[in-house]
């Protein structure tokens, strides 16, 4: 328990951008490392396995191919392998922690995600500089886009964890927690993670009345889309919001329209076949001059895009068969996964954190998987043999 929310806390303040903290850049890389040296050295006590890695094989098979086609090698294969690393540990660490700790490792992880968000409101009060970039706040993490992240995936894996293990959490320790996320949210000013969080809600409630209904709802924002699209601007502003959902952006989308041009235009370029790993970073890192004159900065922001880069068409579509298998298979267990898929599904299109996996988005897109997927996870919780110890 102990070493993996270490390794937690490793890929968030790896995320930050105070010079104390640049350590954790490297030592993430080590620390990966060490946990897969603990399961082989100790493979006996890390069984049954957690086998969720093994929808992903496909993908990675092709994600190998693709290093043949490489720019930079040594980086595309030290990604490939850490991201095939973190699929195979994470949801094997957290197998042997509940079967170690049960209840006290649960609260142990969501606690934890609660402190690392309270730290950020001390460092603002100690030094607003520390955490404001660009008038916005980005608590811990390295940007407000981050943070935002960072608050979505950690509401669900809250969500997820209230929902399975409901005697865990009293009513005062959920108004603490739900209190961080949500100022958290506020003061990161992150529309995405807002619309994530809201995309959840709205689907959850609808398919805890009837997985049918939650489909219908499904449907109709799909037809609705260009009429959502033409008038949110305008009922933003009839609301009184603009500033805080910064309209002024909304019609480049931050930069993110000029990204994805950009992107889609070198996709043609070899539509089936990706260039390994990273190669979308080295391709908007060696075109960062253009594009910050057309009003970009960062990557491609946008995940589904950056696996077509980096590992083509093919490459795309195997990962999302095993995204989808994986909530899919869940979904027949609990009718929380589906809604939980749909955030995440939106949360990716404004931003690439899917495609890496040493920062503290994807770890806890695995945490939840493993929760709603891992049969151990619902015996336990069936026999109501989960003690708080």
């Amino acid at each position: 328990m102990e070493l993996f929310i270490g390794f937690f806390f490793m890929l968030i303040i790896s995320d930050s951008r105070q010079q104390f903290l640049s350590f954790a850049e490297n030592a993430k890389n080590e620390y990966i490392v060490l946990l897969l040296l603990f399961i082989i050295f100790d493979f006996k006590k890390f069984q049954p396995l957690n086998l969720l890695y093994k929808r992903f094989i496909p993908f990675f098979i092709m994600a190998f191919i693709c290093l043949f086609y490489s720019f930079t090698f040594l980086d595309s294969f030290s990604k490939t392998l850490s991201y095939l690393f973190m699929l195979f540990i994470v949801p094997n660490y957290m197998s042997k922690a509940f079967r170690d700790h049960g209840g006290t490792f649960i609260k142990t992880l969501i606690w934890f995600g609660t402190f690392m968000l309270f730290v950020g409101f001390v460092m603002k009060l100690y030094n607003p500089a520390l955490t404001t970039l660009e008038d916005r706040y980005s608590g811990v993490l390295g940007n407000p886009n981050g943070l935002g992240i960072y608050v979505t995936m950690y509401f669900l894996v809250c969500a997820v964890a209230f929902e399975f293990f409901p005697n865990l959490f009293s009513r005062a320790d959920k108004l603490i927690i739900y209190f961080a996320i949500f100022a958290s949210l506020i003061l990161s000013d992150s529309r995405s993670a807002i619309f994530a969080i809201l995309i959840f809600l709205s689907f959850r409630y609808f398919y805890k009345l009837s997985p049918f209904l939650g489909f219908i709802l499904f449907v109709i924002i799909l037809a609705s889309y260009q009429f959502i699209d033409t008038n949110i601007e305008g009922v933003i502003s009839a609301m009184g919001l603009q500033d805080f959902f910064r309209v002024k952006t909304f019609a480049d989308a931050s930069g993110r329209f000029v990204a994805w041009g950009f992107a889609w235009l070198n996709i043609k370029n070899s539509i089936f076949i990706g260039h390994g790993f990273n190669y979308t970073e080295f391709l908007f890192k060696k075109d960062a001059d253009a594009l910050s004159i057309l009003g970009h900065q960062g990557n491609a922001h946008n995940s589904y895009l950056t696996f077509w880069l980096d590992t083509g068409l093919i490459g795309l579509l195997l990962y999302f068969r095993g995204f989808l298998i994986s909530f899919i298979q869940a979904a027949k267990k609990s009718r929380i996964a589906i809604p939980i898929m749909y955030a995440v599904l939106f949360s990716i299109t404004f931003e690439s954190w899917l495609c890496a996996s040493l920062n503290p988005y994807t770890i806890q897109l695995f945490i939840i998987l493993t929760i709603i997927s891992d049969d151990e996870f619902h015996t336990q919780i069936e026999e109501n043999i989960i003690s708080v110890r």
